[in-house]
């Protein structure tokens, strides 16, 4: 198994639960997931979202953290909604949940040969970290979209808006805890890093879900043409990846009540990306981190007047907000290596492409997928 799939197991594994239940109508009949009703639903100058008003309003948000597989009304949801008609599918979403586990922990116990237990110290996003820290970056962008793709998935089958969100975030968890747990007994290694990594990204969803703010911020992964990345060893080079947090013009429109006009359709990003780690000459390699200017496909989808309620909706609408495509986003990047700003470019600077690989140079250094 590749290594870029091996670390993309456990959201492969949600766009799997994702698509099930809603392909199969089970989410036919369901009210639009909070960003969708956000982007969709609420015009500029209307009313703000009920967690939202009581944010600016200084008041507490709801408290829902009992789990409602009966589907009832939160404090602020209609009584009268769908969500207290729907019968949510208990065995179903045992199901998903197992599916979701199950890919996650694949992504480690499929690995050989078999070690005794042991732990592995990463660090963060230190120069001198295997991946600069791209693979922490990846780590939380991995689980965000995790919780995200669940919280769907288990609204598709039927529960409340709150107890889909509480569980999705406690399975995202869960999914970390069981891939490292894998990789504590192959090559790789028990890492807390990755373990607080994909806690936070799982915790970053449950605060953009639960606040219906999916219109308003976001974090994505995306793929950027690099030059040939060095392969084999151990670890992966993120050369031709980049990762980005995402505020989004368009909900602040509507949450300042001010028409963004053709601002709606884009989005200002701050990315992140390593290039040349790990099997590259020290000398070239980067750390790069970048602003930038990107389409919001989000507003796109609603201008084409996508139906967020229907299953392909809510499964186009989720994927744009997770995914960034090449040539979509154009910024500035600075090397935090040589201390030094490239752009305009998409992600993609690496003036240093003729580089010296170590490739065949000896041990190379220990790392993670």
């Amino acid at each position: 198994m590749s290594p870029r799939l091996a670390r993309l197991a456990p959201v492969l594994a949600g766009w799997l639960v994702l698509c099930a239940p809603l392909a199969l109508g089970l989410g036919e009949d369901a009210a639009p997931c909070s960003g969708e009703a956000a982007s969709a639903a609420v015009p500029a100058g209307a009313s703000l979202a009920p967690a939202f008003e009581r944010v600016l309003e200084g008041r507490p948000l709801p408290t829902a953290f009992d789990l409602d597989l009966g589907g009832g009304a939160g404090p602020d949801e209609d009584p009268s909604s769908s969500e207290t008609v729907r019968k949510p599918k208990v065995v179903l979403i045992s199901a998903l949940t197992a599916v979701a586990l199950a890919g996650s922990a694949f992504n480690a116990f499929d690995e050989k040969p078999r070690y005794p237990w042991h732990y592995t110290n990463e660090g963060w996003f230190g120069q001198d970290t295997y991946a600069g820290g791209a693979d922490k970056a990846s780590h939380f962008v991995s689980y965000y979209a995790v919780a995200r793709l669940m919280k769907e998935a288990y609204r598709g089958a039927g529960m409340s808006d709150s107890s889909a969100i509480l569980l999705a975030t406690g399975t995202s968890i869960a999914a970390g805890f069981a891939t490292e747990i894998g990789d504590g007994t192959n090559k790789y290694g028990f890492s807390w890093q990755d373990i607080i990594a994909d806690s936070f990204g799982a915790a970053a969803g449950y605060a953009v879900m639960k606040t219906k703010t999916e219109d308003l911020v976001g974090f994505r992964f995306g793929l950027v043409p690099a030059p040939d990345p060095n392969a084999g060893g151990l670890g992966k080079d993120y050369s031709e990846e980049i990762y980005t947090a995402d505020f989004k013009i368009a909900g602040l429109g509507r949450r300042m009540r001010f028409n963004a006009g053709p601002a709606k359709f884009f989005l200002l990003s701050l990315t992140y990306g390593s290039k040349g780690y790990p099997y590259s000459d020290p000398v070239v390699r980067q750390r790069q981190v970048g602003i930038e200017l990107g389409v919001n496909f989000r507003e796109v989808l609603t201008a084409l007047h996508v139906p967020p309620q229907k299953w392909w909706g809510v499964v186009l609408y989720t994927f744009f907000d997770l995914v960034r495509f090449p040539y979509t986003a154009w910024g500035f990047r600075y090397d935090l290596n040589h201390d030094k700003w490239y752009g305009p470019d998409t992600g993609n600077s690496f003036p240093n492409s003729g580089f010296t690989s170590l490739r065949g140079a000896g041990p190379r250094p220990s790392g993670r997928r």
